[in-house]
């Protein structure tokens, strides 16, 4: 294919362009793309209009990777593809019609599954209002002076309550009364690559993105689809780049209201940008501290991850630099991609790529298939001695009977919490997170729980599909019944359970963990009798007493004398349980759970029913207590304590 066609054919690829202004401007560049003058810079091939190439006038790029990028007249990408002409990402970008300036309306980016997430800047302003009067000196106080009341107590570094609330956010109404706003950019899953179909994944803090002065904070990191962050970097390290071509920018800094560093977000940070600190620091520890976070900054890498699709093949290929990272296969049930750990270290759930000098090999276990190099990737051959590890006593699939469910590959990617954009309640799903994290809690606040666990040899865990391996201990073998409705979901837990406890050398004690579908093996497992159990409530049951009454009676049966129940459900549950012989060690409202407060930090609007409680529940020894013979009232209270925790989850 000559080069003009295959400029051609990535713009005018099907699902390439979803903005109309995207696809007019497209058409335009389509009738006069033969036209084009073209010259090589740096490794690249510039296709200029008129004159001497410059921002202006250029209309595509083709990188040394091969990669294409398409501009308008301002030189703003628009379009970025692979060498074959797949769509990376989509930019709308218009003016602000009171300012005139330049501004990102919209832009979407498609993952290695070939689903999409999108950015919408500006999406959402949140205003509060304070007043001071009633503080001593209030009508001396600057707005500095607020800052740092405000860093005191969200414990945040001045600098950064300064820059996110300047004066234009903070406006004083007079007599001690402020307005307070904070615009934030959203996140969004895009079904069907559209934002006509967008289900919000989480907040951004506002970043200018027609001149990069941030790397955002994306708030709810777990509710991200696999692939987003290195898809969202790839957009961000590209326009960096097309910004630093007329004028050098400053490097980045990651900021937010607090930042929330971690090792994932450093080593994808590190993957498309350098980072450099003060003088003698240890790097990576100065970025792990919220406080410190925002003093490293970032350049932009020379050489960037680059993705590739392989229609041929089914898959999609990451490399940086001839290196190959990973591998991810269309259409594949399983969210994990294939690894190169070079041979050094086994990847999540064995799934590896070992490159060899001509050719790739993605093992499962010890399957796998051979894929030869294709000159486009530009892969370097790799030549290592393989190591030799210990194989596992058993694979994730053990957990199923060696038998996993079927599953959706498109509903597989979309097994993480999601949470209302605005004034909603969250769904069930969402919420078991937060719970989990309360479950935590108290088992190290009830009094003697570490012994207690110890002696715990089995466990029921029902109704708890969003993080089923999170009620899981690896640290001792126990029998544990997981009972579950929701096969991707089960399948996903299973996976990083296994992944948790192969890396802790556990796995042995997890030789009695059953999976098992709820409907067809609910009856039999409520004939057994527990020590644990993890049982949550439907929502749809709450307002039917008859029914919640019912689940606790059976409950109550099948958990043996001293035994634990952690129970999720409505508040009114609660003049039942002496009657059926258990006593409330703790409870918590979930509203008032200091998890649920963190995360309305984030998303202020979102919602939960007030009469939702998390309880720790133990069923009286009959030869100790006497049991009441009838129900007592529904009374309760919220007792709160020091964020925990007992068991260990996967990360």
């Amino acid at each position: 294919m000559k080069k003009i066609e295959k400029l051609v054919a990535a713009l005018t690829a099907e699902g390439s362009l979803t903005f109309a202004a995207n696809l007019e401007f497209a058409v335009a560049i389509e009738k006069k793309i033969a036209r084009l003058k073209s010259q090589e810079h740096e490794g690249s091939t510039l296709w200029f209009e008129d004159g001497t190439a410059n921002v202006a006038n250029t209309r595509v790029i083709v990188s040394p990777t091969g990669h294409i990028v398409f501009y308008n007249d301002e030189g703003r990408r628009f379009l970025c593809a692979d060498p074959g002409g797949h769509p990376l990402h989509e930019a709308l970008w218009t003016r602000d019609e009171t300012t005139g300036e330049t501004q990102l309306a919209q832009a979407r980016m498609q993952l290695d599954s070939r689903q999409w997430v999108g950015i919408k800047p500006r999406a959402k302003t949140f205003e509060t209002q304070i007043d001071i009067s009633g503080q001593d000196g209030w009508g001396k106080m600057s707005l500095d002076d607020l800052r740092e009341k405000a860093a005191a107590a969200w414990r945040i570094p001045f600098s950064e309550i300064k820059y996110f609330y300047d004066d234009e956010h903070i406006v004083h109404q007079g007599d001690g009364k402020y307005n307070i706003r904070l615009t934030k950019d959203g996140l969004y899953a895009l079904h069907e690559g559209s934002f006509d179909k967008s289900l919000f994944i989480s907040f951004m803090f506002r970043v200018n993105w027609a001149r990069l002065d941030l790397i955002p904070v994306v708030e709810l990191f777990q509710s991200t689809l696999p692939g987003t962050g290195g898809a969202v970097f790839e957009f961000i390290w590209g326009i960096y780049q097309d910004q630093s071509r007329e004028e050098e920018l400053p490097p980045l800094r990651y900021r937010g209201l607090p930042t929330y560093p971690s090792k994932e977000a450093f080593n994808i940070f590190s993957a498309f940008f350098e980072p450099r600190g003060p003088d003698g620091g240890d790097i990576k520890k100065i970025f792990m501290d919220p406080m410190t976070s925002h003093e490293i900054t970032w350049t932009p890498q020379k050489h960037a991850p680059s993705r590739y699709f392989s229609d041929d093949h089914k898959l999609v290929v990451t490399a940086q630099d001839g290196y190959l990272y990973k591998v991810t296969a269309y259409d594949d049930p399983i969210t994990f991609p294939y690894t190169n750990c070079a041979g050094i270290r086994k990847p999540p759930i064995e799934r590896e790529v070992r490159v060899g000098t001509q050719s790739f090999s993605l093992l499962e276990g010890e399957l796998g298939r051979e894929i030869p190099f294709d000159p486009a990737w530009q892969l370097r051959p790799q030549t290592y001695p393989a190591k030799v590890h210990p194989q596992p006593p058993f694979t994730w699939k053990w957990f199923f009977n060696g038998e996993p469910p079927p599953v959706d590959p498109v509903k597989a990617q979309y097994t993480v919490p999601f949470y209302p954009e605005g004034a909603a309640d969250i769904d069930e799903s969402s919420l078991q997170p937060m719970v989990l994290d309360q479950i935590f809690y108290y088992m190290e606040m009830a009094p003697a729980m570490p012994p207690r666990l110890e002696k715990i040899s089995k466990v029921l865990i029902h109704t708890f599909d969003t993080v089923l391996a999170g009620c899981v201990d690896c640290t001792r073998e126990r029998e544990y019944t997981v009972l579950y409705s929701d096969a991707e979901f089960a399948q996903k837990n299973a996976q990083l359970l296994w992944n948790y406890a192969a890396s802790r050398d556990q796995l042995e004690n997890l030789k009695k963990v059953s999976f098992l579908l709820e409907k067809d093996h609910i009856a039999h497992a409520y004939t057994s009798k527990y020590e644990l159990i993890f049982k949550w409530l439907p929502f749809m049951y709450h307002q039917d007493r008859e029914a919640c009454e019912n689940m606790l009676k059976t409950l109550a049966e099948i958990l043996l004398p001293d035994g634990l129940l952690y129970l999720v459900g409505p508040r009114q549950l609660e003049g039942l349980f002496a009657h059926y012989g258990l006593d409330r060690l703790y409870n918590d409202a979930v509203c008032n759970m200091p998890f649920f407060r963190q995360h309305v930090k984030m998303c202020p609007e979102n919602q939960v029913n007030p009469d939702i409680c998390v309880f720790l529940l133990e069923k009286k020894d009959a030869a100790k207590k006497e049991i009441p013979a009838t129900p007592e009232s529904a009374v309760g209270d919220d007792d709160t304590a020091p964020q925990m925790r007992g068991f260990k989850r996967p990360d």
